[in-house]
């Protein structure tokens, strides 16, 4: 819960959003309680205590869930279920993303990056970090030098003219979606205040 409600502290617009998880049942009934409108039924009669507070789902919102079946270590099937919101947003979202079916490897491989440059995120790790202001802190280096320092090859442009041999502008995340126009170093990163609230997109 605690995951959802942080995404939607940083999210603009809340209710715009068509999330894809995993199988795990709690997304369900989570995703209309962070991301819904809460409304209060109407009680038959006169007495008696109100119903439980509802949520409904904008039609801007949606959640779909990728339902893996294992046998042993291997995926043997693959079930996608629209838990929420209608086909059209979901198709809409997937057609922004480029994607031609739900899938969460954006998430996946953003985990596997953070496990790879944190060890402390590494499950039967001997790295330790006990305290929570200690992960927390590595979890926001790791972080800003993924998206500041270091170069993705899929973020790659061509350049109008190359320059000798090399015909693409390297890019990080940040490059990417128009924060900065050059690669930080680490040095730079640990330079830099931050300001206190967070960025909201």
């Amino acid at each position: 819960m605690r995951l959802l409600f942080g995404a939607r502290s940083r999210l603009h617009d809340p209710h715009g959003i068509v999330l894809f998880t995993d199988g795990w049942l709690p997304y369900e009934s989570l995703f209309p309680a962070v991301f819904g409108r809460p409304y209060q039924p109407q009680r038959q009669g006169k007495r008696g205590r109100f119903p439980k507070l509802q949520y409904r789902i904008p039609r801007t919102s949606g959640h779909v869930r990728i339902i893996k079946t294992y046998q042993g270590k291997r995926v043997v099937d693959i079930r996608i279920e629209r838990a929420a919101g209608s086909q059209r947003r979901v198709n809409q979202e997937l057609a922004s993303l480029g994607y031609n079916t739900p899938n969460t490897s954006a998430v996946e491989r953003h985990n596997g990056t953070a496990r790879r440059m944190n060890p402390h995120q590494v499950r039967r790790s001997l790295a330790f970090a006990r305290l929570p202001h200690v992960r927390q802190t590595v979890s926001d280096l790791v972080n800003g030098v993924y998206n500041f320092c270091r170069v993705n090859r899929s973020l790659r442009v061509k350049l109008d003219e190359p320059v000798g041999r090399r015909q693409y502008a390297q890019r990080t995340p940040a490059m990417a979606i128009g924060i900065t126009d050059t690669v930080w170093s680490v040095l730079r990163l640990l330079g830099t205040v931050v300001l206190p609230n967070p960025c909201r997109s």
